[in-house]
């Protein structure tokens, strides 16, 4: 565990125009590994959104049968990325050593078809928190693991820009059949409200309540509609598995260190000595976790701050076409800042760039709705919540020990996790005290607390002009 990688080498660049630029190949490889982020992105967001609806829109089961579908699975996927990250890092086979995982897509996909059709919430748990609990993270924590295994630190940030550019093409997917999942297979229902109703009946009450008051209506999809779109994010994951099994490159495996059994890494893993020799590499996640925490106070309420704006359709794609129209050219630009002056000589800016226009969101919620401001403030949301990742994980990857990069980036998981969990309250305390726009304030108090954190962390790429 104590052996030197590439985070110890010092690179040296004269300039802007001296940065190690990307060959033919592998800006092949950056892309398909792109296009695999974008399958996950697209596969998670239906196994968060759609496998909850059919819980409760095909099941008819309350929320709760929904939070614990979801915390076995997030336990299982904090579980089993570390599980083979360890596993991965120690395949010697002639396809290599993460490339074999990305098959298990198949299995994830099949299984994302069979809950679908399995109406029954027992055989739904097992499927979402056995089957694709195992199978999705194999895919998931290789995917990961394989960044920097091909990437050199010189070229880091720039890839993963591009493999973040790319992964944002699931997202804009995943949104086109949220929506359209609710428009082709939406079907409104009445439902009568929790009110005590006389013995004598309920019309008897209409006097009382007005008929109106007596129903609630909603819009459910139904379990063909499930089952249509859970086929096309199951298909859609496997051919991308595939994809990415027929044309990743690996190093030969001759080239990779000995493997070792699972024991021996464990054994490791809890070596206190051990364990200080990748300091910076828990520096990083501590850093990481706190920013993460920002973005876990927002996006669980995003949506419904933005649905309570009550902006039109045309307003909504508006917004979204800038934010997006920014936020892909910025990731690279992102990235490329990181690979030609360091990891965190630009971070402290950009931070305190997002953090002020968080905390100007909450001026959007006046009456009428300041929908200037919102499109304005919109590119930096997003690139807050989603785009400066790529610092995040470029800096990650460079702290990764080499040899044991899957099982690192498995540990590394632990800040989505508790950041999650954590910030869904912090988030929900600052809606209920102050009101649903300052989730964004909680948010920004998050990120410009995690700057000290990531300023502590050294340096992986030093530049000398």
């Amino acid at each position: 565990m104590g052996q030197n990688n590439d985070k110890d080498e010092l690179i040296k660049l004269e300039g802007k125009e001296e940065l190690k630029p990307f060959g033919r190949a592998l800006k092949i490889q950056v892309m398909i590994i792109g296009v695999l982020w974008a399958a996950d992105t697209t596969f998670f967001f239906f196994e968060q959104n759609f496998f909850n609806t059919y819980i409760d829109h095909v099941l008819n089961l309350g929320d709760l049968y929904i939070s614990l579908m979801v915390s076995l699975s997030a336990v299982m996927g904090l579980v089993m990325n570390f599980v083979w990250g360890i596993i991965s890092d120690n395949t010697r086979s002639k396809y290599g050593r993460r490339r074999p995982f990305m098959l298990f897509a198949l299995i994830a996909g099949v299984s994302m078809f069979l809950f679908a059709i399995a109406g029954n919430y027992l055989l739904c748990v097992i499927i979402d928190v056995v089957f694709i609990g195992i199978t999705s993270n194999a895919v998931s924590v290789s995917q990961r693991a394989i960044i920097p295994d091909k990437v050199d630190l010189e070229r880091r940030g720039r890839a993963n820009g591009i493999i973040q550019a790319v992964s944002y093409a699931g997202l804009i997917i995943a949104l086109a059949f949220f929506l359209l999942g609710n428009e082709l297979f939406g079907i409104p229902t009445i439902e009568l409200l929790n009110i005590d109703v006389p013995a004598s009946g309920i019309f008897q009450i209409t006097d009382i309540f007005g008929i109106s008051d007596l129903f609630d209506t909603k819009t459910v999809i139904s379990k063909e509609g499930h089952i249509i779109l859970l086929t096309f994010g199951g298909i859609f994951y496997a051919i991308c598995g595939i994809t990415g099994f027929i044309f990743l490159k690996e190093p030969d495996p001759s080239e990779l260190p000995p493997k070792k059994k699972f024991s021996e890494e464990l054994k490791e893993l809890i070596n206190p000595e051990e364990l200080k020799k990748q300091k910076e590499f828990f520096k990083v996640l501590v850093a990481a976790a706190i920013f993460q925490t920002g973005i876990g106070a927002v996006m669980p309420l995003l949506f419904l701050f933005i649905f309570d704006l009550g902006l039109s359709t045309i307003q909504l794609l508006i917004a979204i076409a800038i934010g997006f129209g920014v936020l892909f050219p910025m990731v690279i630009v992102i990235g490329k800042l990181a690979d030609k002056f360091g990891r965190k000589k630009f971070l402290p800016l950009i931070f305190i760039i997002i953090a002020i226009a968080f905390i100007l969101v909450p001026f959007v919620s006046t009456n009428p709705v300041n929908f200037l401001l919102f499109v304005v403030l919109i590119p930096f949301i997003l690139i807050g919540l989603l785009g400066v990742q790529t610092i995040i994980n470029t800096w990650a990857q460079d702290e990764l020990p080499l040899g044991k990069r899957g099982q690192f980036y498995g540990v590394f998981n632990i800040v989505f996790t508790v950041s999650q969990f954590v910030g869904s309250y912090v988030g929900g305390f600052f809606s209920v005290l102050f009101g649903r726009p300052f989730i964004f304030v909680a948010g920004a108090i998050f990120f410009l607390a995690s700057i000290p954190f990531f300023l502590i962390v050294k340096e992986t790429l030093k530049i000398e002009k």
